[in-house]
């Protein structure tokens, strides 16, 4: 009885110890798999927190191109442009602002109309285009700043004199008038006008010559006449 008993004993005690080896085991399996999975979870969420990071650095720099961009998207029409000296010579340096773009900007500020002069020349330190517009009987003088493209002054008055509309692109270029005056007489083109006179349409190139003297030469847009005025 005593023997019998005794080894039940044991062996109740040697399960018990089983189950608590089994247990224990299984403690220690469950805590390493929650440390693994927080191992893993760690850089996801690193990776989510850097992508959202880097979407908002995203979305500020877009923000901060959208800003540089102007309202319109584009630019004055002679913005960050240079502006000519004032001994610039017309023959071989082009200003910001044509004088095609002159046209239209100065048809722009009269609401249309039909140009009868143009001049360009270099007065009060900057290069300047002058036109004069003629629109239903009104006449407007233009001033604008042949560097930035600016309206600086616009007079409106009765027009009566019937002039008639002049193109510095047809029938003869304002570039072929300058290289015509030039043939005639060697210089600097300081400056050049486009009106008519007693119906006849012609240019008029202001030439520095070397001497230090200066000639006016004008070209009849129509026939290449020209004609010397010392």
């Amino acid at each position: 009885m005593t023997s019998t008993t005794t080894r039940s004993r044991s062996t109740a005690r040697a399960a018990a110890l089983g189950v608590l080896v089994i247990g224990l085991a299984a403690g220690c399996g469950g805590d390493s798999g929650s440390d693994e999975a927080s191992a893993v979870e760690g850089p996801g969420a690193s990776e989510e927190e850097s992508g959202s990071a880097a979407s908002d650095g995203a979305s500020d720099d877009g923000a901060s191109d959208d800003g540089a961009t102007g309202a319109d998207g584009g630019e004055a029409p002679g913005a960050g442009a240079a502006a000519l000296p004032e001994d610039a010579d017309l023959a071989t340096e082009q200003l910001p602002i044509t004088a095609e773009k002159a046209v239209e900007i100065g048809l722009g500020a009269a609401g249309g109309g039909e140009l009868v002069q143009i001049e360009i020349d270099h007065d009060d330190d900057v290069w300047e285009w002058e036109l004069e517009i003629v629109d239903g009987g009104r006449q407007h003088d233009l001033d604008i700043d042949a560097t930035s493209g600016e309206v600086t002054e616009h007079d409106q008055d009765d027009d009566d004199d019937q002039d008639p509309a002049v193109d510095v692109t047809s029938p003869m270029p304002y570039a072929e008038a300058i290289e015509i005056a030039l043939g005639q007489e060697q210089g600097r083109v300081s400056g050049w006008d486009l009106s008519s006179d007693d119906g006849r349409i012609h240019y008029t190139i202001d030439i520095d010559r070397s001497g230090g003297d200066d000639v006016e030469v004008e070209v009849d847009v129509e026939t290449g006449e020209v004609r010397v005025d010392d």
